[in-house]
């Protein structure tokens, strides 16, 4: 049979379709974190695992696409590193732009590196559809002895700690899809694990804060298939002119190529508003960037607007820190 389809044992075997009301482990969020995270717990059959996400389905499209050649180690060790090379963009060099010194106006290349040039990883650097990583994982998931699979269109609303009870944790879960939307539910768990992002539910439901820097600068970011005359379309740009900056990413297949465009200082009282700039500005802020080039975008796949931080949480957990004896 399939080498990598191991059989059922454990939970595994007859696991219940719906959301049971207790489970050892509850995964919040069904981005790379919380899936990682369930592809490993699928290979132990006598934890009962459950991952739920507020989609409705997987992920399509968007997202991350940048994979780093260590990360590629990761995913041989869940057994599909050849799978994701093989439909990705390979990163083997990075060509540089800025203002042409006889025309500072326009913008010429000014340099060609080597992407890896001390060789980190036997694998590549690539890019690829946050989707394609999420489905392999899923199916790492599936195929694991517990035979796992998220739990589509429930969304984390709140918790509440019973210490000493076998399942001290309940979670309250309110569902998106599926005909129930708006009911909620319970769940307890023994543990609960908040992989729902930077604007995670569980973080807050547990006190915890993230702490660090704002940069107070805003980059929109399109995947885009376009008509263009820069020459180096098919190559890991980043672009600097007196009109901003680009960093230009082709994507897998060929076909698609994704911006990230400089939007600028963001005041600080802008309060998110940054984040309602059009994908037409984007693309007009992108020729001016580009020039004496240009870029005739066909259709957007995808488009979004970020501001740029540095913060991590102040803790991970809710445990009590125990005073320490001298």
């Amino acid at each position: 049979g399939a080498p990598r389809v191991l059989p059922a044992t454990g939970t595994g075997i007859d696991r219940p379709a719906e959301l049971p009301d207790e489970v050892d482990v509850l995964i919040v969020g069904s981005g790379p974190a919380g899936m990682i995270l369930a592809a490993q717990l699928a290979q132990y059959p006598s934890i009962t695992t459950r991952i739920i996400e507020r989609r409705p389905g997987r992920l399509a499209i968007g997202q991350a696409d940048g994979i780093q050649a260590r990360s590629v180690e990761t995913f041989q060790a869940f057994g599909f590193a050849e799978r994701v090379i093989a439909e990705a963009y390979r990163i083997t060099e990075m060509n540089f732009w800025g203002p042409d010194p006889d025309d500072p106006t326009g913008i010429v290349r000014t340099a060609r590196t080597v992407d890896d040039p001390s060789g980190i990883s036997e694998f590549p650097h690539l890019i690829v559809n946050q989707a394609r990583v999420l489905d392999y994982f899923a199916e790492a998931m599936v195929n694991a002895p517990t035979r796992m699979t998220p739990d589509y269109g429930l969304e984390f609303v709140g918790l509440s700690i019973d210490e000493g009870a076998e399942y001290p944790v309940t979670a309250t879960l309110r569902h998106t899809a599926g005909g129930l939307d708006g009911a909620e539910r319970r769940v307890r768990a023994k543990y609960l694990v908040g992989c729902d992002g930077s604007r995670s539910a569980v973080r807050e439901s547990i006190g915890r804060k993230l702490v660090g820097t704002e940069a107070f600068h805003a980059w929109a970011v399109m995947d885009t298939l376009a008509v263009t005359d820069f020459p180096d379309i098919r190559t890991k740009c980043a672009i600097q002119s007196h009109a901003g900056s680009i960093l230009h990413i082709p994507r897998e297949g060929g076909h698609l190529c994704r911006m990230y465009v400089d939007l600028g200082e963001v005041p600080h009282d802008d309060h998110g508003a940054v984040r309602e700039t059009t994908v037409e500005t984007a693309i007009e802020k992108a020729n001016e960037i580009l020039h004496p080039y240009s870029l005739d975008v066909k259709n957007t796949a995808w488009y979004s607007v970020y501001e740029v931080a540095h913060r991590l949480t102040d803790k991970c957990d809710d445990a009590v820190e125990e005073a320490q004896g001298p």
